[in-house]
């Protein structure tokens, strides 16, 4: 078979090119990207169109590429866009490597792109021989499963369709079709791992140990990829029964969690951190280890994770959230009677004839001659105290809310109305003060309505309501 009837039908067995897609070629001007914007560009009538980042890693030569590429957008009529990007100065700033600076950079040009053609896939030049480094370097690093089957034919919307080529066909193919490329003299030098493993550790393996070893590699990595399939599906059923998502954190049903295999919970605990960070490129085992440790833990025992996370034991969950609901203090003055919009609620405060029986946990009734305006609401401060309506005493703020069984991390988050005095009349969506209740002696009743209009209310009462 030919290289690119292989090639044809490897993206039709995988579905990686339907008829209507609009695709982006990532072009560096190598040779690999090079085959595979030829390739697209005489096989398919799908629109293309040329996207290249300037790296200004290689001074002149960075210059020379993109030059290179503006000539191959104007010979084929395929539109271009162009980045210029200080890769390395930026990965500085940031404190990140370079490939991954340089990686961030790339995608997020692409996305751009993406939006404003409205294009939908990205195709990206990695051959066989990127797939087997790509395998090794993860290997090297201490990787998963899900790290060993390499790089995917199709993951979203960026598709490889010449990752079964190797690089010396590609190269036979552009000499017999004299199509010219650029040659990236950085793939030689050894400051990335990448270099190491193309130009020194592989040729070792091949030479001292296994001349078949790129083959046997993409073999087992193939053998993964059909188990990490199955797991991952069953995965996803799993997680439907005992995890449940909202926006900023997710919750894990202990009762059933206890019971599974440790390489099924390990996963759960993945999907969950996925959820919350978005895909992992690396996330320490011993992370994840620790969030399962937590069923064996107090309730309230939390620890913190990479990527601003903390896991908490709570009751008969675990919880593994974003570190912050609501990073600022909020303080409201209600003057009096009347609608006010504040700090993400609606806040109605009107007189009644009497008092109604509501399941809305958000409606309180109370004795108005009994207040003092203005009122407040705040956060609640530790040692505050209050009497709980149903109680006989005061209480402690922070003894009351353990007690009633509100999360450790949202419940110094939580607003509390107070009057002129600084007593405290309501915990708010929770409970009212006893001494400002309803009775029989009550000649005027105030209603007091809000409704929660900021997400990040809804989130933390969502958490215990």
């Amino acid at each position: 078979m030919d290289l690119i009837k292989k090639i044809k039908n490897f993206i039709l067995d995988n579905s990686l090119i339907e008829e209507k897609d609009r695709i982006l070629v990532g072009l560096s001007g190598g040779p690999d990207s090079i085959f595979l914007l030829y390739f697209l560009y005489y096989n398919f009538n799908n629109k293309l169109i040329i996207a290249h980042i300037n790296h200004k890693l290689r001074k002149d030569d960075s210059d020379l590429d993109e030059k290179f590429i503006r000539k191959i957008s104007q010979k084929l009529k395929i539109p271009l866009y162009v980045k210029r990007e200080d890769v390395k100065k930026l990965s500085i700033e940031n404190k990140k490597s370079i490939e991954d600076t340089g990686r961030e950079v790339r995608f997020s040009f692409f996305d751009k792109i993406l939006k404003i053609e409205n294009f939908n896939k990205i195709a990206l030049g990695h051959n066989l021989d990127d797939n087997v480094e790509t395998i090794l370097i993860n290997l090297i690093k201490g990787s998963g499963v899900k790290g060993l089957t390499g790089i995917p034919e199709k993951r979203g919307n960026i598709i490889h369709p010449i990752i079964i080529v190797k690089k010396e066909e590609i190269l036979k193919f552009l000499q017999d079709k004299k199509i010219e490329y650029r040659i990236d003299k950085t793939n030689l030098e050894k400051d990335f791992l990448r270099n190491k493993v193309r130009n020194y550790l592989l040729p070792i393996i091949e030479k001292d140990f296994n001349k078949n070893f790129k083959e046997k590699l993409l073999s087992l990595s193939n053998i993964l990829k059909v188990e990490n399939k199955f797991l991952d599906d069953l995965i996803e059923n799993i997680s439907i029964k005992l995890l449940k998502f909202e926006y900023d954190y997710i919750k894990i049903d202990l009762k059933k969690f206890k019971n599974l295999h440790l390489s099924i919970k390990r996963r759960l605990i993945r999907r969950g951190i996925t959820y919350l960070c978005g895909e992992l490129r690396e996330y320490p085992l011993e992370q994840i280890d620790k969030v399962i440790s937590l069923e064996n833990k107090k309730t309230g025992k939390e620890i913190e994770l990479p990527l601003n996370i903390v896991a908490i034991k709570d009751k008969n969950e675990i919880i593994i959230k974003r570190k912050s609901f609501i990073e600022d203090d909020f303080f409201v003055e209600i003057p009096s009677i009347g609608s006010f919009q504040e700090i993400g609620m609606k806040i109605d405060l009107f007189i009644v004839d009497k008092m109604i029986k509501t399941k809305d946990k958000f409606i309180s009734f109370l004795d108005f001659d009994k207040i003092e305006f203005p009122l407040k609401i705040r956060k609640a401060k530790f040692g505050e105290k209050f009497k709980p309506i149903g109680l006989n005493k005061e209480k402690k703020i922070q003894d009351f809310f353990t007690d009633s069984g509100i999360p450790k991390d949202v419940r110094w988050n939580l607003p509390i109305l107070l009057d002129k005095k600084d007593d405290i009349l309501w915990l708010i969506g929770v409970r009212i003060s006893d001494n400002y209740k309803v009775t029989e002696l009550t000649k005027r009743i105030i209603c007091i309505k809000i409704k929660l209009e900021d997400n990040r209310w809804i989130r933390i009462f969502k958490r215990f309501l």
